[in-house]
């Protein structure tokens, strides 16, 4: 309980840090602009004096020129440390602004170990069995519905097969019967020859038929 309770705190802590960085990182950078500012009013100073004792040195003004430059080394005095300030501030601006995206970026694999975790927990196995149970139940029950509908029913369901398998060989006969070649007129055939031929040609026919047959089946 203890350990929970520091670390909320510290999270705690870390969240108004981060909060209180963007107030911070506004504030430096008004103070940059600010320091920006007064280096350039500086320079213009410093260029300014530097005109006054070219104009003092055509005027054999020897004294005054000099004292110009005094100013504009003091000007440039100052330019400096506005520059060594404005490097201070750009350091401590990238060192924010680095803290910050370190600190977005923990929040983010924070949040996204949270929810990950949130999904682990609110499955489980006995779920994913009872999931898979369910789909399995279904598909049978789909498997059922389609063979039902594909059993035959009202009057074709009261057809004979072997009715029908019998209709059939009926109609071959008699298909073979009338391919039979007729015996040339003038000639007699003997009735044991003539039935010999057509159960030759009959086997042979119904042979042929029962190939087809099958290749159409396939």
């Amino acid at each position: 309980m203890l350990k929970k309770l520091i670390s909320k705190t510290k999270s705690k802590k870390k969240k108004e840090a981060a909060s209180s960085s963007l107030p911070t990182l506004d504030r430096l950078h008004e103070t940059l602009e600010m320091l920006e500012k007064k280096e350039r009013l500086l320079q213009k100073k410093s260029s300014a004096e530097i005109e006054k004792a070219k104009d003092y040195t055509k005027a054999k003004n020897k004294n005054a020129a000099i004292q110009c430059l005094k100013k504009k080394k003091l000007y440039e005095t100052q330019i400096e440390q506005l520059s060594n300030f404005q490097l201070r501030v750009h350091d401590q601006i990238i060192m924010l602004e680095n803290a910050k995206a370190t600190t977005d970026t923990v929040d983010a694999l924070r949040s996204g170990s949270s929810a990950v975790k949130a999904i682990q927990q609110s499955l489980s196995i006995d779920d994913i069995e009872n999931a898979i149970e369910e789909a399995n139940e279904h598909t049978e029950n789909m498997k059922q519905i389609q063979d039902a509908l594909a059993t035959p029913f009202g009057a074709s369901a009261e057809f004979d097969e072997d009715e029908l398998e019998a209709e059939l060989e009926d109609l071959e006969e008699e298909e073979l019967d009338l391919e039979l070649p007729e015996p040339p007129r003038g000639t007699r055939v003997a009735p044991s020859a003539l039935a010999a031929s057509s159960s030759r040609l009959a086997a042979s026919d119904f042979a042929e038929l029962t190939k087809l047959q099958a290749e159409m089946a396939i």
